[in-house]
């Protein structure tokens, strides 16, 4: 082999190896090529994606924003219908100011749970009585509301119309009133709703004072010193009892410097103190007793800085209301 063909052998294989380095390159950029055209596929379906992902944030965005106005809207008219609902109890409940025409030396702390309450206070006055009461509605805010109009109602009837005058008679006309309004005497029912009521009739000629209570007490205080008047056992309403519902009258003559308290059970059982403990009846008449020298405006005072103090950090747990009446 001469100079010449060597040559030409080496060009030919040196242009072997060039054209397989091209081949790879080739191959290398087809697969380059591919990835890129598969990113570029992964990109656009991400942009798509994106782009439905941003039109149901924004149609969930202004869902959520229609259903707030319509929440708003309807927790503006349950707000204003039940400051309408207070204004229609406050307008038929008696005041302090109304009790303290009949006895200036008296008060009434009342302090619902909620912006409407299930205790109420109730007077009637008959021209030779005066009847006063702390009723306390099964439920508070608006169920025990809706309670307190029926027996505020019931209450006024049963004096108006039938005439009953002793506390005991009233009770238990409006024990057997609640059962027949609330139908619990049929035998699908499954109320027991009701209330607990502390009733005194005053007879300020006589300074004679008739007392009945259906699960509550009433506190007198004579000489610093209380002495508690049970009420009976059963409760307005239901039918825990089958109907043996009966109330009785205590009866005693009020002395001048003498004081009354009726109060619903919201008082003490109002939770609190250094070991969260309800603050108990017991508590309450320490209290009475030990600020007995105090008129009742002050009394009231220090009653409520006494249950602020006691309840602290805890909330309200229901409605509370006590009257207190100085002779």
């Amino acid at each position: 082999m001469d100079q010449t063909e060597h040559t030409q052998q080496e060009d030919i294989f040196r242009l072997k190896e060039e054209n397989e380095s091209l081949i790879n390159e080739l191959e290398g950029l087809k697969l380059y090529f591919s990835e890129l055209e598969a990113t570029n596929n992964h990109l656009v379906s991400a942009t798509w994606r994106e782009r439905d992902m941003k039109k149901k944030l924004a149609e969930t965005i202004d869902e959520l924003n229609s259903t707030k106005l319509i929440v708003e809207a309807q927790n503006k008219r349950i707000t204003e219908s039940i400051n309408y609902a207070k204004k229609i109890q406050s307008a038929i409940n008696p005041t302090e100011n109304d009790i303290m025409k009949h006895f200036p030396n008296s008060f009434m702390l009342y302090l619902p749970k909620d912006v409407i309450s299930g205790d109420f206070p109730w007077t009637h006055d008959t021209g030779d009585n005066l009847y006063i009461a702390s009723v306390d509605c099964t439920g508070h805010g608006v169920p025990g509301a809706m309670m307190s109009m029926i027996g505020n109602l019931l209450l006024k009837q049963i004096v108006n119309d039938e005439k009953v005058m002793s506390p005991a008679s009233i009770l238990k006309k409006l024990h057997e009133a609640v059962v027949q309004t609330l139908k619990q005497d049929q035998s699908d029912s499954n109320s027991n709703d009701g209330m607990d009521i502390g009733l005194c009739m005053i007879n300020k000629a006589t300074s004679e004072i008739s007392f009945s209570g259906a699960h509550r007490p009433l506190f007198l205080l004579r000489n610093n010193e209380i002495e508690i008047i049970s009420g009976d056992k059963f409760p307005i309403g239901g039918m825990h009892y089958k109907g043996k519902n009966n109330y009785n009258d205590s009866v005693f003559n009020y002395l001048n410097g003498d004081s009354i308290f009726l109060f619903t059970d919201g008082l003490p059982d109002q939770t609190g103190g250094p070991e969260k403990k309800k603050l108990m009846t017991k508590n309450i008449k320490a209290f009475i007793e030990s600020n007995a020298h105090l008129p009742m405006s002050s009394l009231k005072i220090e009653l409520s800085i006494f249950l602020e103090n006691w309840k602290g950090d805890n909330k309200q747990i229901d409605d509370i209301l006590i009257i207190g009446i100085n002779f």
